[in-house]
C-alpha cells in the first residue's frame, strides 16, 4: 500500500498522472487500472497549511473509480493499494446461470467459490454484488451511482452456495430483520476426513480482535454444555440465544469419494449465525474442514500455522439451501432455494 500527499500542482492533471509523478516505480497506466478496480482512495481537498498526521484525514477518504482531473494548486491525500487481491472467479463465471430467482426486491444467487459477496478494501470490481449487477443491467459498470445491490448476509470467499442480495436498502433492511428474527433456515454441506456425530454442537463463541498486520482474524470456540431446559428454550425461540453461544445441528454424515479417497459429507443446519461458525465449531471438535488452512485440528497447529486460504483454494463448505419462513417478494412463507450443482468435491 502506498500513501501520497499530492499538492501544489502547477497544471491540471489526471489523478493517475499525478500519482505516477510521486511514485515513479508504478506506471501511470497501472494507476489507471488500480483506480478502475477501486484500489485508490482520495481525500477531500485539504487546506494548504494542513498538517498531515496519522489518521487525521482517514474520515475524509473515499474510494474513487474514475481517473479524475485534479485542479491546479489543489492538495489531496491519496492511498493506493498497489497489489490488490484478485478474485479471478469473477470473470470465469457465467453469471446468468448463477441466478436462481430475481424479483423487484431481491436476487437469489448461486455464489461460486473464490469470490467475496461485497467489495473488498482493495478491489471493488470482483465481487458478487458487482458481477450480478453487471449481468442484469446494461451500462457503465464503473458507475457507482447506478449500482444498487446490497448484501443481506455473507458467505466467506472460499465458500460457495446460496446467497440473497437486495436491490434496494429497504429490501436489505427487511431481509436482515427476517434473519435476526430467526425466520431463515440455512443448511450447509461440510466435508471432513472423519464423520461428525449426529446431533447438536454447542459452543461458546469468542471473536478475536481485528488487528491489522497481526495475522488472520479468527474466532474461538469453547466447549459449552447446555442444560436440557436451555436447549429446548433456545431451539423454540432462536432470538433468545445469547450472542456468545453458537449452535448447529449435524443432520447427516455420509461417506463420499473424492479423487479416490473417502471423506465425509456432513449436512449441517445452522441454529445461530456466528462468524465462521461451522469452520470454528468443527475445528474445535477435531473435524477441520477439508483444505481449511485457517481453522485446523488441535494436533495440526505446530506443523501447519493457520493462514487465510487463497481465493483459488476451495474448502469443504457449501451453502446448500436457504428457506425463508416469512412472506417476501421471493415467495410465500416456506419458500426454499437450493444450490445442488457445482459442488466441487462431487465433481472431483
Amino acid at each position: 500500500m502506498e500513501h501520497c500527499d499530492l499538492k501544489s500542482l502547477s497544471n491540471n492533471k489526471k489523478l493517475s498522472e499525478a500519482l505516477h509523478g510521486e511514485i515513479t516505480d508504478v506506471t501511470e497506466r497501472y494507476f489507471q487500472a488500480l483506480i478502475e478496480f477501486g484500489a485508490v482512495y482520495i481525500s477531500d481537498e485539504l487546506e494548504e497549511d494542513f498538517q498531515l498526521e496519522p489518521n487525521t484525514v482517514k474520515h475524509k477518504m473515499k474510494r474513487i473509480r474514475s481517473d479524475v482531473i485534479l485542479p491546479a494548486g489543489s492538495r489531496h491525500y491519496v492511498r493506493a493499494h498497489v497489489n490488490p487481491r484478485r478474485f479471478l472467479a469473477a470473470g470465469e463465471t457465467r453469471w446468468m446461470d448463477c441466478i436462481l430467482k430475481e424479483t423487484d426486491d431481491f436476487v437469489v444467487v448461486m455464489k461460486p467459490s473464490g469470490l467475496p459477496v461485497s467489495p473488498s478494501v482493495d478491489n471493488a470490481k470482483e465481487n458478487v454484488l458487482r458481477c450480478v449487477w453487471s449481468a442484469l443491467r446494461v451500462g457503465d459498470e464503473n458507475d457507482d451511482e447506478a449500482t444498487k445491490l446490497f448484501p443481506t448476509h455473507r458467505l466467506d470467499v472460499t465458500t460457495s452456495g446460496v446467497v440473497v442480495v437486495a436491490k434496494n436498502s429497504k429490501a436489505a433492511g427487511i431481509f436482515s430483520k427476517i434473519l435476526r428474527d430467526g425466520f431463515v433456515e440455512k443448511q450447509y454441506l461440510a466435508l471432513t476426513e472423519n464423520p461428525a456425530k449426529i446431533g447438536l454442537m454447542t459452543h461458546e463463541y469468542e471473536p478475536s480482535e481485528r488487528t491489522i498486520g497481526k495475522g488472520a482474524r479468527t474466532v474461538k470456540m469453547k466447549t459449552l454444555k447446555l442444560s436440557e431446559d436451555d436447549t429446548a428454550s433456545y431451539l423454540k425461540n432462536k432470538t433468545q440465544i445469547p450472542s456468545n453461544v453458537a449452535i448447529l445441528r449435524v443432520e447427516k454424515s455420509e461417506p463420499v469419494a473424492v479423487n479416490g479417497k473417502t471423506f465425509y459429507e456432513n449436512t449441517v443446519k445452522l441454529i445461530t449465525g456466528r462468524t465462521h461458525q461451522i469452520r470454528a465449531q468443527f475445528s474445535k471438535e477435531n473435524l477441520a474442514l477439508i483444505n481449511d488452512c485457517l481453522y485446523l485440528n488441535a494436533n495440526d497447529g505446530e506443523t501447519a500455522p493457520p493462514r487465510v486460504p487463497e481465493p483459488e483454494e476451495k474448502i469443504g463448505l457449501h451453502a446448500l439451501s436457504l428457506k425463508i419462513n416469512a412472506e417476501t417478494s421471493l415467495g410465500p412463507k416456506g419458500v426454499e432455494f437450493r444450490a445442488e450443482n457445482d459442488i466441487w468435491w462431487r465433481s472431483s
